[in-house]
């Protein structure tokens, strides 16, 4: 069963406890989810320098800006963070999610894969690793 995420809501209502108190990681956490499933990349990434900063041992936060490097084309970016979260992380199963996009994006660098400002992002990405991205979590 598939569970419905009113991203717009939670956008709003992230805002309202930031205001109050803008390092909640609660708050954060489900911020740059909503903006990850609305398709705000860039925001994502603003938002999880901010969770890096409060807490840089969070290889989840990581990985989620290291997605979020992806689906804008900046594979080079992508790549860092995505072997910096396998390296922080001790758990198998995020590690090995870690690892396949990873493999994924170093694979587009060998073969010069470069995605173009302008054009849409998941259009360029297999379909095998669209699950990746679409799974991105933010904590392990």
């Amino acid at each position: 069963m598939m569970q419905s995420f009113d991203w717009q809501g939670a956008l709003e209502s992230c805002s309202e406890v930031l205001r109050d108190d803008p390092d909640h990681l609660g708050a954060l956490e489900t911020l740059a989810k909503a903006q990850w499933l609305g398709g705000q990349y860039k925001e994502v990434i603003v938002t999880t320098n901010h969770l890096l900063r409060l807490n840089p041992h969070e290889p989840g936060y990581r990985y989620t800006r290291g997605m979020a490097y992806l689906s804008l084309g900046q594979l080079h970016r992508s790549a860092e963070d995505l072997r910096r979260a396998y390296l922080q992380s001790g758990n198998p199963a995020f590690k090995a999610q870690v690892a396949s996009a990873l493999d994924a994006v170093e694979l587009w660098l060998e073969e010069g894969t470069e995605i173009r400002k302008g054009e849409r992002r998941a259009a360029q990405i297999p379909d095998m690793y669209q699950s990746h991205i679409m799974g991105s979590v933010l904590i392990h």
